[in-house]
């Protein structure tokens, strides 16, 4: 009854735990071990758990921070029909890192997220590019109709990493 009650109250003050963070707050007797509920606190995920960005560009462009990151997993779907092969350009690592969460911002090494780049309406192939800051591995094209995973790890005050991971069919 009592974790039910400091579950509540917890939620009230960190919405994110309500999104399916569900902290583990481990209880001495009564009252909640004091490191048990800071550790499950700190262990949240920051993020809401999806975003969805449509994307209608004709040509190559350069993303803002918003189209790439927000949730853990981030859905960007290109759906406008480009003339000829675009060029996907990434926004600096460092306008990237200020788009995070306020709760990340102060440490963002190590934060970690998905990125699916979906090529849905183009008749051209997408190549993700990269901006300052970016450190970019793996492949970094998107055919017609399919879709390329990537992890963002963020490495540095400034710095960033976009791992490719997998790709399949829109």
């Amino acid at each position: 009854m009592l974790k039910t009650r400091l579950a509540s109250l917890i939620g009230l003050i960190f919405p994110a735990v309500g999104a399916g963070n569900t902290p583990n707050v481990p209880d001495n007797g009564a009252l909640p071990d004091q490191l048990g509920l800071v550790n499950a606190i700190l262990g949240m995920n920051p993020f809401q758990e999806t975003g969805y960005f449509a994307d209608a560009a004709t040509a190559s462009k350069t993303l803002t921070a918003q189209e790439m990151c927000g949730a853990a997993q981030n859905f960007l779907a290109f759906t406008g029909t480009f003339g000829a092969a675009g060029a996907i350009t990434l926004p600096t690592a460092a306008a990237l890192i200020a788009a995070l969460p306020s709760v990340v911002q102060n440490n963002p090494v190590g934060i970690s997220f998905q990125l699916r780049v979906i090529n849905v309406a183009t008749t051209q192939t997408l190549t993700m590019t990269t901006n300052t800051g970016w450190t970019l591995a793996g492949t970094m094209t998107l055919a017609t109709a399919t879709f390329r995973d990537f992890i963002v790890t963020i490495t540095g005050a400034a710095t960033a990493v976009l791992q490719a991971v997998g790709s399949g069919n829109a």
